[in-house]
């Protein structure tokens, strides 16, 4: 669970073991990060985790400072409030051999629940609740 709550006049974003991030109401302003951003983030950190784990069950060694991922959203052209496209460029170790390289894409792709998730209609809903919550700040 995450949780957010503005802290004199700053988003405070929480999850439950208490690590805080400042949220940011527009794109690469000082401070924090938007929404946008984070939910780049939240793909490319999916993403990462996806290959961390398929190379381990496959007993691959590798440097893993040699992963980088950057992921940018593209807004949709029809002027609705959403994005249309999420571009996810990856950098995969340089060891690994061309036919490895595009079974990790292929599974990562199955295996990244971030971006299944983007993929897919999921239902957001919103409910008001009437009691303050609870957040690792204030708990």
């Amino acid at each position: 669970m995450t949780t957010l709550q503005i802290v004199e006049g700053q988003d405070r974003i929480f999850n439950e073991a208490g690590f805080q991030i400042a949220g940011n109401h527009g794109p690469n302003l000082e401070g924090g990060l938007s929404p946008r951003e984070l939910l780049e983030a939240s793909l490319a950190l999916c993403v990462s985790i996806s290959l961390q784990k398929i190379m381990a069950y496959d007993g691959v060694e590798y440097d893993k400072s040699s992963i980088h991922i950057e992921v940018s959203s593209v807004k949709a052209e029809d002027k609705s409030n959403k994005f249309s496209h999420f571009n996810v460029l990856v950098s995969l170790p340089p060891t690994l051999e061309p036919a490895y390289k595009e079974k990790l894409k292929s599974v990562v792709e199955r295996a990244c629940t971030i971006g299944n998730t983007l993929k897919s209609e999921a239902v957001v809903e919103l409910i008001e609740v009437n009691e303050p919550i609870e957040t690792s700040s204030n708990a």
